[in-house]
């Protein structure tokens, strides 16, 4: 614990602890301090820190696997308890494909599905000694495609047979995993903020899963806002759009 303090500076001091990816502010920032609120000690992945001691934060460009591997290999060695994992962040570049920039989709490739395939493998030791409730933020555009969303669907896509395979290699273990298909969440100001899903909801949301019977994995969870944005067309018209 020496050595694993000495190179991040954490102290898990309290009873549980979270790890989550891309908390340095909207959805991750929310989840975060709801947890840390509930007593939880929070170790953060974030690219660009927000500079909050409580948020326990380890900088890691979740592009680069090398970096992902030689974090979670420290946090192995030096058998850091995880009782909950949210893999939050992501990489959202919206344009048409014709447009896109090669970069935007290996960097969305990147972040979007081949960091959730390093952090769960590298971590796997830990989930299996922490009986670890893990939890794979995914998105509405894995199912709802959209005209500029080339990178971002796909990737969000793929996740549905990653978190499936790996709940079926892993629940053995006591490892409980949910994927989280969100609709609008109100995570950067944008606009019609009472008409999306707060951050706090969506931590709540995680809280109450983690917190059901061990009897039970839900597997995928699909949420969305409850008082959505209405379309200017109804009934058979929304079709001619599809």
């Amino acid at each position: 614990m020496d050595r694993f303090n000495n190179r991040f500076k954490i102290e898990v001091m309290r009873n549980k602890t979270l790890l989550i990816t891309g908390s340095n502010r909207g959805t991750g920032y929310g989840i975060a301090k709801y947890f840390y609120d509930k007593g939880y000690t929070i170790i953060s992945l974030n690219k660009t820190l927000k500079k909050e001691a409580w948020l326990g934060e380890i900088e890691c460009d979740l592009r680069y696997p090398d970096r992902i591997i030689d974090i979670c290999e420290v946090l192995v060695e030096n058998k850091i308890s995880i009782d909950v994992c949210v893999l939050n962040a992501a990489i959202r570049k919206l344009s048409f494909m014709e447009e896109m920039a090669y970069e935007d989709w290996r960097n969305s490739v990147a972040v979007n599905y081949t960091a959730i395939f390093y952090l769960l493998k590298s971590l796997l030791p830990i989930f299996k000694e922490s009986k670890t409730y893990i939890t794979v933020m995914g998105s509405h555009a894995a199912s709802h495609y959209f005209e500029g969303g080339m990178a971002y669907c796909s990737t969000k896509a793929a996740l549905k047979a990653m978190v499936e395979v790996f709940i079926q290699e892993t629940r053995s273990y006591g490892i409980r995993t949910t994927l989280i298909n969100a609709g609008a969440i109100n995570n950067r100001p944008k606009g019609h903020a009472n008409k999306k899903i707060q951050p706090e909801s969506i931590a709540q949301c995680i809280y109450s899963i983690i917190n059901s019977n061990t009897d039970m994995l839900l597997g995928e969870l699909e949420i969305r806002p409850s008082q959505p944005l209405q379309s200017k067309d109804v009934g058979i018209m929304k079709l001619q759009y599809v």
